[in-house]
Parts: structure tokens; sequence; C-alpha cells
């Protein structure tokens, strides 16, 4: 066994040895899966992959290899809270695969798999088991003969182990995995058998390192197998396991896909890494890294929900770690540069976005920091009034890390500290709803995975037809029905799919009396589906069988061409008014607007947004031409063409020009676009915002949009003219008048309010109760809430410095508690939030504010007089008297 191979040699020989087995390198997609709508993040190598297991290869493929980028984030078997507590557990990871769409199968995957190990890379045959499916004969007899292994060391397991399922229904099958003993060979065979200790047990020795499924069925929603038309192979091999096993390595940790990144976590922090509970922190920090950086580059961003809010969760985690090294400022953006250094051969797009990426970093560390300083004050203010061995409650617990970023570990730390206890069981019940919304934002996709519901004519791939016409004759591929929505497949098609920012087309499919309006047209798997209803007539498995005549909405696609050449025209526009650092980040593209977001860490201010829609527009005047070109990815990117980051882009592209001799834009899209920028009309931008940290947003509309934008405002300044009976010249003027007059006003009536509430608040301050040197005044009253807010606002003007004043108002199914508390009562240890929370609980409510104001709700009313009666013996029992 070799223990000298690099990493990056050890990716080096796997796809090489499979490039030797006819196999076509492919690159790994983005971590971001932006054309599949099912997944948050790519999770597998076979993602990639699913429209061609289900048949749609326009490609051809039939043996493909590479290297995968993968984010797992969930799942119990990668919990965010165990990765760099152990040694192989991360979000972030590789997945060396080979694949055979309906080409080789059992035979060959496992023949090969076993090459590989133990001739080339030399692992000795002593330390491998094969384990294979209970009732899997024929991969058990392979391995027999391929490995000569004694009998023993070919283990069958059950579904649990060795039974792959993509989910509840679509492709299945066999597996059969291999694992290697890490351990004392002396003690093998006492321990390989067993449930815990042994293969596929819980245990660190032996470490699964390679899994060949063998996708031969399609489980039905009856739960019954049917076999597929094509035997497919799909492996998977964990890249840094088998780094750590080639390199001599108990720990992934140890090998040199993170040492120089520990290391440099290490230097900079000046903390020594060690192994056990004291590493934790620079392996967690190297391990956050590379899934956050990989996440940005591919055009993910943090924020607070979807994919986003899974990226702030581990940036935070990471950053959190980074504050136990004593790291006080932004750290962890300082060792993207190290990422790329080591990965940017393999992954360019970690080395062409490494700016980029550390910005986002930093700015989103930037605001953790601010948040965990606040956060201590506010668990301060949470845990106050509690004794030693209360609970803090898992809603507080959530709200301080969903709210405020406040990572729970530390609320228990701290409570701990001071003799809390948190309620786990009640966080984890707000966090598993969290998730569930999380999910719930996820766009939904429609299942492409297996057969079952669909009537299928034939294994036709979609030839789109759209960027030269708007109708066509053609047939339907397959179709099914959900809910009394048509999903369908056709085998050409005008519809234009949702892609790249660009919403779905919408039109009609008609064929004799049988009409159907396509309302969306999406892309899921590679797999182009028209959604449609039926309007006259009735779809069943013969009607549409027949010949369709397909048209596209032409009216509402000529808006959408409009809207996304101005994108293009944009892009350019800001890179020349902004700078060269502008990258677009995404967009939206539709019928009615446009937006897009590009790299930018400052708000634009009104000139330069003025200069960019100036510029936008000279350009859609100038009439330039719009060219598109079809040509190879690399010969695109190194004519200039700007290619969006995350994009999975094929081996031809189309490269859209604007402009003659001089080009203004060049760019990869698939889209739709004018022939001339002279069709856009006109462009207005409406807004720029933020959407996250460095990433910008403009809205903007386009030729019959832009057109009613300017009607609308037209007709605002006409009414506002009739209104105000001036000029146009004069509008300003005069709102400014009418406004200042209006302010004036409302001063002048809060002030003769808080002057009457002033006189009914001397005349409820009589008669006061003397509690411990202390004036109480306790007042029950049933106001409207505006008339109680003045008074209390009128109490506040009046208060005595050694008084305490409770004040309570009942409504119709509510009321409300508001305490007052003189300065030097409150040197006494009186504070009015403490009083007020008190109050509030012997009536159901909750509440809470300053030590001189506070004030509670609640939705048992009847109980306030009971409650607030008690606000004598709690000022007692505090003073001690």
């Amino acid at each position: 066994m070799s223990e000298t191979m690099t990493s990056a040699q050890v990716r080096k020989s796997f796809i090489q040895f499979f490039e030797s087995k006819g196999h076509l390198f492919v690159r790994s997609s983005p971590v971001v899966p932006h054309d599949d709508p099912t997944l948050m993040f790519t999770n597998a190598g076979m993602n990639q992959f699913k429209a061609i297991f289900l048949g749609d290869n326009p490609k051809g493929w039939k043996r493909v290899c590479n290297s995968q980028k993968c984010l797992r984030v969930s799942g119990k078997h990668n919990d965010l809270d165990v990765v760099g507590r152990d040694n192989y557990h991360h979000t972030f990871f590789e997945m060396l695969g080979n694949w055979s769409f309906g080409d080789y199968y059992k035979k060959e995957a496992i023949s090969w798999a076993w090459e590989l190990l133990t001739e080339v890379w030399k692992l000795p045959k002593e330390r491998l088991f094969a384990t294979v499916y209970k009732e899997d004969d024929e991969a058990w007899q392979i391995w027999k003969e391929v490995s000569g292994l004694p009998d023993d060391r070919i283990m069958r397991f059950d579904e649990h182990s060795n039974f792959w399922e993509m989910g509840d229904t679509g492709p299945c099958g066999p597996c059969s995995e291999i694992h290697y003993d890490r351990g004392d060979l002396a003690t093998q065979a006492e321990t390989f058998k067993d449930p815990i200790k042994g293969v596929n047990g819980e245990n660190d020795r032996y470490i699964e390192i390679w899994n060949n499924v063998f996708m031969q069925y399609e489980r039905l929603s009856s739960g019954e197998l049917v076999p597929l038309k094509a035997k497919n192979v799909d492996t998977g091999m964990g890249f840094e396991r088998i780094c750590a096993i080639l390199q001599g390595k108990t720990s992934n940790y140890d090998t040199d896909v993170f040492t120089p990144i520990i290391q440099k976590v290490a230097e900079l922090s000046g903390v020594p890494y060690k192994d056990g509970a004291d590493g934790t922190p620079h392996r967690v920090i190297a391990d956050h890294l590379r899934a956050l950086s990989f996440a940005i580059a591919d055009g993910a961003l943090p924020s607070n929900e979807g994919r986003g809010y899974v990226l702030r969760r581990i940036l935070r985690r990471a950053s959190r770690f980074a504050r136990l090294l004593g790291q006080n400022k932004p750290f962890v953006c300082r060792l993207v540069s190290v990422l790329a250094d080591t990965m940017g051969e393999a992954f360019p797009e970690i080395r062409e976005r490494q700016d980029f990426v550390a910005s986002v970093i930093q700015s989103e560390e930037e605001s953790f920091i601010r948040t965990l300083d606040s956060g201590l004050e506010r668990f301060a203010a949470l845990s106050e009034g509690l004794a030693k061995g209360e609970k803090i409650s898992g809603d507080k617990v959530f709200l301080l890390y969903d709210t405020y970023g406040f990572p729970p570990d530390l609320t228990g730390i701290l409570a701990e500290e001071k003799g809390l206890l948190i309620d786990e069981e009640g966080y984890e019940k707000c966090m598993e709803e969290q998730k569930a919304r999380a999910r719930a934002n996820m766009k939904q996709g429609i299942n492409t995975m297996g057969t079952e519901g669909w009537t299928a004519y034939s294994d036709a791939s979609t030839h789109f037809v759209g960027y030269e016409q708007s109708s066509c004759e053609t047939k339907i591929v397959r179709f099914r029905e959900d809910k009394g929505v048509l999903n369908i497949v056709l085998e050409n098609s005008p519809f234009y799919a949702e892609m790249g920012g660009q919403v779905g087309d919408k039109g009609t499919l008609v064929s004799g009396g049988l009409e159907i309006a396509v309302f969306d047209t999406v892309k899921v798997n590679d797999t182009a589906i028209c959604r449609g209803k039926v309007i006259k007539g009735e779809a069943n498995k013969e009607t549409m069988s027949a010949l369709f005549f397909a048209t596209v909405d032409d009216a509402r696609r000529s808006d959408i061409r409009k809207n996304h050449s101005a994108t293009h025209l944009l892009q350019a526009a800001l890179r020349q008014v902004l700078g060269t650092h502008v990258q677009q980040q995404g967009s939206f593209v539709s019928n009615e607007l446009l937006r897009f977001d590009f790299s930018h860490f400052n708000a634009m201010t009104a000139e330069e947004i003025q200069k960019v829609e100036d510029l936008v527009n000279a350009k859609v005047m100038e009439c330039l031409p719009v060219h598109t070109d079809v040509m190879d990815v690399d010969a695109a990117k190194a004519s200039g063409a700007m290619a969006l980051f995350g994009e999975k882009y094929g081996d031809k592209v189309r490269v859209v020009k604007m402009g003659g001799a001089e080009e203004f834009s060049k760019e990869l899209c698939g889209g739709l676009h004018v022939q001339n920028t002279g069709n856009i009309g006109l462009v207005k931008i409406i807004s720029e915002s933020s959407v996250s940290s460095g990433v910008r947003r403009i809205e903007a509309v386009s030729g019959r949009g832009a057109l009613a934008l300017l009607r609308a405002g037209t007709e605002i300044l006409s009414a506002l003219r009739e209104r105000l009976r001036c000029k146009d010249a004069d509008l300003l003027a005069r709102i400014g008048q009418t406004f200042e007059k209006t302010q004036s006003l409302e001063k002048s009536l809060q002030s003769v309010r808080l002057e009457l509430a002033t006189l009914a608040a001397k005349e409820l301050l009589q008669g006061a109760v003397n509690v411990c040197g202390v004036k109480l005044y306790v007042r029950e009253m049933a106001e409207p809430e505006d008339k109680f807010k003045d008074l209390l606002d009128g109490v506040q003007n009046n208060i005595e410095a050694d008084s305490v004043i409770v004040l309570a108002n009942k409504g119709d199914g509510s009321g409300s508690i508001a305490v007052m508390v003189g300065k030097n009562v409150q040197a006494k240890g009186i504070k009015a939030g403490d009083l007020v929370r008190d109050l509030a609980k012997a009536c159901g409510g909750k509440g809470g504010g300053r030590p001189d104001r506070a004030q509670a709700g609640t939705r048992e009313p009847e109980k306030i007089s009971a409650a607030i009666s008690n606000a004598n013996n709690w000022i007692r029992e505090k003073i001690g008297g």
C-alpha cells in the first residue's frame, strides 16, 4: 500500500483508471443544484444523472466517472453537531464515482473496484471485506470469483444495509459495499462478525469505503418491485476516507485534504492543534470552511431561509469555535486562500471566486460577532430571576438561536455556569418546526424518478425548437395526471422550461377535440415538463397518443425576451459604472419584471443608479444587433463570455452577444432574447436593495412594463396636481408645505393629549399605601387602549422618586398591567420589569421592560384584580420589611 500518495494524486488516479476502462470524465456539478428543485444541496454523485436513470439520455452517455462535490447537513449519520468531534463526519465531502447507464453491470463494477483497490492502490486484501444484499447470490458469486476472499468475508446483510432506495418509490436495487479494517489483524477474527464492533457496525475500525449500487428495480407505491428496462450501476467512494487509508492515517483530518487548513488555523490563532477534544475547534473550522466556500462559490448565500439558513448556521458554528480559540475578529474568511491553493486545480471555481467568497464570509462573521456580544446581554436578561435548578424554556433558547443567532450549546454552557438547566426537548421541538418551515420554503419539484403513474409512448428525449419557432407539431412522449394537473413530456417542444432565471412558457396543446392549456413549463432533472389542464375534451391514453399542435403565448414570450435581454445590458452597465468585481449572483426574468442580483458591498447611490439606467437605455436606443453562437464551453469562456458561477454548462453552449465590432455584452445564456436591443423599447429601474452580505438586487421593467409604470406615475401626478390645485413645477413645494402643516397639527394634538393625561394622572395618584417606606399606588380601570397609553405617559410625568405605581386595564377578553418605579425605589432593588413579570404570571400573562417602566399583557382579564393585589407583598419580600 502506498503511503505517499497525495490527495490530488488519489483523485487523479481514480479518474485515469476509469478513463482507461472507457469512461468519460464529467466535471462535478455545483453543490447548489440550480436545475433540481427537489434538492437543497447536491448530496450524492448521482444527482446530476437522475434523468439518465429514467432513460432520458440525449447525449447517449454509457459510462462516466467523476469526483462530485457534496454537502450533507441532515440525516442520522450527518448531524452537524457531530462534525469535528470524530474522525470521519463532514458537512462537505467529495464522492468519487463511476456509472454505467444500461451498459456494464455487476461483474465489471465489482472486478474494477477490486482491481483499483488491490492492484493499483495496493491495499492489503486481508483488510478488505465485501458485503452484498442477503438475496443477491449473483453478486456474492462474482465477489468469490474475482477476489478469492474467504466465504465468511463476503457478508450478507438485509435491506437496511445493502439495498439502496432513493425514496419510497422510484429506482432501487441491491448494493455491494467494500469495507476496510483499520484495526489489529490479530483481533479481526473475533470482531468482524460482531453487529456493533464488526463490519457494518457503529465503530471506527471497519470503515465503509465504496458502495456499488445495482439499480435493477423500480419500487411502486404498492411496495412491489418491477424490473427496470435498463440496468444501471451507480457507485460512490468517500474521497476523504480513502485518502486517510492510503496515507496511513486514522483520521480524515490528518490527511493533506485538511492539514494545510488546520495548520493555518493553528498559525493564525496561536493555538497548536492537538488530537481529541482540544482539536475540535480546528477540525470544525477546517470542515465548515470547505462547505461554506464551495456553496458560496456555486451561488448560494447565507440568509434566513432555505439553504441560506443552513449556510448561516454552518458559518456561525465555525465562528463560534473560532471564538473558543480566542478570535474575536473575523477569522474564517482568512482561510479561504489556503483552500483555494489546495483545491483550486481540481475545482477552479474556488480559485476564481476566492475574493468574493472571503468577502461574504467576512461580512457574515462581523455580523455574528456583534450578535454574540448582544446575545450575552439577552441571555443575562432571560435568566435573571431564575433560581438554581430552574429551566430556561426551550422557546427562549430557540429564540436566542433563530432570531439572534446565539448558539444553543453556548446557551447551555452559560446556563450551567449559573446553575440553570435548559429545556432541550422544547428547543428540539422548536428546531424541528423551523426545519419543516425551511423545507416548505424549498420549491417542490415534480417526481420524475420512476415510471409509476406515467403513460409512456416512447423513450425519446425532448427536442427544444423554441429558439426558432413559437409553434410546432409534436407528439407526447409520456404524461401523468396529478390532482387534475397534466404533466406532459413532448417529443418536440416550443415551450421554454424554466431555467437560468427565466420563467417557463405558457400556451396551448391542441389535437382534434382535445385542448390543453399549458400554464407552466418546468425542468426537473434535465427533463422538460409542460404542466397543463384540460379545457376542452378528455385526456386519456388514446387521445394523448395523437399528433398535437403546440403554441406558445407569443405576446407573453415577447415581454420575457425584452426583460431577459435587459438583464444582459444591465450587467454590462453595472460593470462599467461600479467596476469589474460585479458578477451575477442570480436573476429572475418574467413577462412582468426582471430582477438581477450582483456582487457589490455598498448600496448604490442615486447617481450610480441613474448612470446605469442611462447607459442601458443608450444601448437600447443604439439598436445594437443581438447575435447567438453555439460553441464549445471552453472556447466560449476563452473568448471573454461571462458565465454564471455555479451553473452547470454542457460541452456546447449558447453565447449571446449584443453589439457589433465593439461588443457591449457577451454572456453564456440558454434563454430567449430580442433580435435587436431597440426591441426592448425602454428600461426603468424600480429599486435597488440588499439581498445578503455582499449581494445587491436591482428590480426593473422594460417594454410594456416600463410604459405602464410611466403611465401610472403620470396619473398620480395628475391626481396630485388636481387635489393641491397647483402646477407641476409647484407640486414638491406644495406637498412639503402640507406635510409641515400636518406635523405641526400632530405635535399640537399630542401636547394637548399629554396635558389631559397629566391632569387625569394627578387625580389618579391619590391615597398611596405605605409599604416599607415605599408609596404604592394600585389602580384598576377599563379604558380604551389608546387612552390607557396616554394615561401611562401622564403618570410617568408625575411619578415621585419613592413611589411604585401599578395600573391595570381590563378589556374584552384581554387586559394589561403597567408598572412604574421611582429612582429611589430602584436603588433598593425594585425593578419594574421584575414586578410586572411576576404579577403577570398570576393572571396567565407575559411581559417585561425597563427598570423604571414595564408592561405585560394577558388573555385572562378576570384574574387581574387578584394578581395586582399581591404588589404590596412582593415589595415587602424584596425590601425585607
